[in-house]
């Protein structure tokens, strides 16, 4: 049932409402409640690097970044925990960082997909970061770190924003 302009005034006449400026101002001021992280494991775990050639590579990395929308941020990590390895971090793909959008956003995901998997093909990788500034391999340093050992356990992660609706 649609309502009134009279109804509508009255109503933001009670004490405690808000108007239509403040409800604004919170809704811009709250974008952390737009922004929250989603924590989800690669189908195939264990038995992935065994059942994925790397020509199948680029296409399964794309339905893993189709999980989520919009995204800031993603990790594709391979073990359960980074800190427990000797770890170094080198800057695989740059990407324009001075743009409105992430270079994904503009590219698409197939794009990213693809520059993602030629990362994926390193040797003794724990991780890898995608961030507006580019894409970020995390490799283990010892060379231990193999589908065979304890921690191998893939995920993704994705640090998610839900652009604001006005």
């Amino acid at each position: 049932m649609a309502i009134t302009k009279q109804e509508a005034i009255r109503q933001l006449d009670r004490p405690g409402t808000l108007t239509h400026q403040e409800a604004l101002v919170r809704k811009i001021t709250d974008a952390d409640t737009r922004t929250k992280i989603i924590k989800r494991p690669i189908p195939g775990g264990k038995t992935m690097a065994s059942q994925l050639s790397e020509s199948k590579l680029p296409g399964a990395v794309y339905n893993w970044l189709r999980g989520c929308r919009h995204f800031t941020e993603a990790t594709i990590s391979l073990t359960s925990d980074i800190s427990a390895h000797e770890t170094r971090e080198h800057t695989a793909v740059d990407f324009d960082a001075s743009s409105k959008h992430p270079e994904w956003d503009l590219r698409g995901k197939r794009w990213l997909a693809d520059r993602v998997a030629e990362t994926l093909a390193t040797d003794n990788l724990l991780a890898v970061h995608i961030k507006r500034e580019g894409i970020t391999a995390v490799v283990d340093t010892d060379g231990t770190f193999s589908p065979e050992a304890e921690s191998w356990e893939p995920y993704i992660q994705f640090t998610v924003f839900k652009p604001p609706v006005f």
